[in-house]
Formats: structure tokens, C-alpha cells, sequence
């Protein structure tokens, strides 16, 4: 751009100065001058376009703004959340029934205790605790009884309301065992 202004402005002196030197044309008359005499002359000057110089202002005192930069996090320290723990296979003992009553427990080995002695009207609870599920059944003077399945963990009852020897067995392992149920002895 600086290069066309300066290229410009030249043609327009040159055109100036070619302009003060032309003769004139047709049938003018040109008058000598006398020499040593100063004749002044007036050239009048026409179609002249001022062209603006086009120039480079220096930029000073500039602050630069620093660009915004991500710092990386290191030496992260993560705490661990509390988790539940569910206990699963938990044998539990169940109270201690009531004077003149038994609790069996059926195990993997057999039931213990596999023989008991409970006054008439007792209740006996079989307590599940093998891994897997028992059918009980109950021989005596009643007949027979059957408590049915019961699960691992679970219990089944019965009240003996008849004195005699009673003989129970599991179903699925063949373990057996003895209750005997006396008379009630007043005093």
C-alpha cells in the first residue's frame, strides 16, 4: 500500500513539472526575455489530488494478558465409603423353653440330644440347624405325626399330650431319636 502512494505521489510531481514545461500551442506569440532580468511567472496549477500517506503508528505500552491455563490435580487422596455387610448362615440359639420342655436340634451328624424326658403337656421345638431341609416324624401311642419340612434355620413344635415312649426320624437322613413323656406326679 506504501509502495502505490509513493508511486503516486511521484506521477503527480512529474505531472507538475511537465506541465511548467510545455510550450505553448496554436499561434501564441512567445516574448523574449531579456537576460539577467527576473521575469515572474505564475503556473497555475490544476487537477492536483492530495493522496494521503498511509503510515505505521508504533504501538507502546501494551500489557499482555496472560491465557488462563488448566493445572493438572496430583496427590488426590479418594475415602473409601462405608459399605453394610450382610452375615449370612447365622445360627441363632433360641431361648431356652420353659421348665418341662425340650429343644432338639438337628444337625449334620444327627439330633442332639437324640434321647429327652418331658412332663405331659410339654412342648418340644426341632431346631433346623443342617444345610439342608428335614421331615420329621413322630411314632407313639397317638399314632404317627408328621411336622413336615423344615428349613434350614427354621422350627416346627409339638405338645405331647399323652405319657409314653415316642420315637421321631428324619426323612431325608435317616437319624432318630426317643422322647419320653411322663404323668404329672402331684404331691
Amino acid at each position: 500500500m506504501k509502495r502505490m502512494f509513493g508511486i503516486l505521489a511521484l506521477m503527480v510531481v512529474a505531472s507538475i513539472m511537465i506541465a511548467g514545461c510545455v510550450q505553448p500551442a496554436g499561434n501564441e506569440t512567445v516574448t523574449p526575455v531579456e537576460t539577467g532580468t527576473p521575469v515572474e511567472t505564475e503556473t497555475p496549477i490544476t487537477n492536483v489530488t492530495e493522496t494521503p500517506v498511509e503510515t505505521e503508528t508504533p504501538i507502546t505500552n501494551v500489557t499482555e494478558t496472560p491465557v488462563e491455563t488448566e493445572t493438572p490435580i496430583t496427590n488426590v487422596t479418594e475415602t473409601p465409603v462405608e459399605t453394610e455387610t450382610s452375615i449370612t448362615n447365622v445360627t441363632e440359639t433360641p431361648p431356652a423353653p420353659p421348665a418341662g420342655e425340650g429343644v432338639i436340634s438337628i444337625t449334620g451328624s444327627g439330633f442332639n440330644p437324640d434321647t429327652l424326658t418331658v412332663p405331659i403337656d410339654s412342648t418340644v421345638t426341632w431346631i433346623n440347624a443342617a444345610d439342608t431341609n428335614q421331615t420329621i416324624t413322630i411314632t407313639g401311642p397317638t399314632g404317627s405325626i408328621d411336622l413336615g419340612a423344615i428349613e434350614p434355620g427354621d422350627s416346627a413344635d409339638y405338645t405331647f399330650s399323652t405319657a409314653g415312649n415316642y420315637a421321631y426320624e428324619s426323612e431325608e437322613t435317616g437319624f432318630d431319636g426317643t422322647i419320653t413323656v411322663t404323668e404329672n406326679i402331684t404331691a
